[in-house]
């Protein structure tokens, strides 16, 4: 459990009341991840919804390279303090669309993503909150990939 006076310092849940801060906040919880830790891997389960509150994290894709049978990772954005990643906590099939690694040093709340379900289930409200704000950070997100994609072509 967190204060949810410690949600009420970000804008992502800037529109929530306190009855709903109160409810993320018994499903909340302060975890810390150090530089270089993979924080959620591509294609895997999203167990949780994320917003870091220290820290920048790198967004990537893994391609295999067919032709010299390599790896290779794509950065195609940052996480900074006061963004969420695992957004796909809300989103079928809840599996996460990239990767996330910590840049330096992050800290982070997390939301357990079966009981967000059940939160966002039971007050139509809330979800509809935290569906504008995971859209607005979803399209931030292409925006930005658009733009490094046009600059790559350039």
């Amino acid at each position: 459990m967190i204060s949810p006076e410690l949600l009420r310092r970000f804008p992502f849940f800037a529109y929530l009341t306190d009855e709903q801060l109160a409810s993320l906040a018994m499903i909340g919880e302060e975890v810390e991840f150090p530089a270089g830790q993979i924080l959620v891997e591509e294609c895997a389960e999203t167990d949780a919804l994320y917003l870091l509150t220290e820290g920048t994290a790198d967004i990537f894709f893994t391609i295999q390279d067919d032709k010299t049978n390599t790896i290779r990772h794509f950065v195609v954005g940052e996480i900074t303090s006061g963004e969420p990643f695992g957004i796909s906590a809300l989103i079928e099939p809840y599996q996460h669309t990239s990767s996330v690694k910590a840049q330096t040093d992050c800290k982070a709340i997390k939301l357990d993503a079966v009981q967000l379900r059940q939160l966002v289930e039971q007050d139509a409200t809330l979800a509809k909150v935290l569906l504008k704000q995971i859209v607005k950070a979803a399209l931030d997100r292409l925006n930005n990939t658009r733009i490094q994609l046009a600059a790559a072509w350039a």
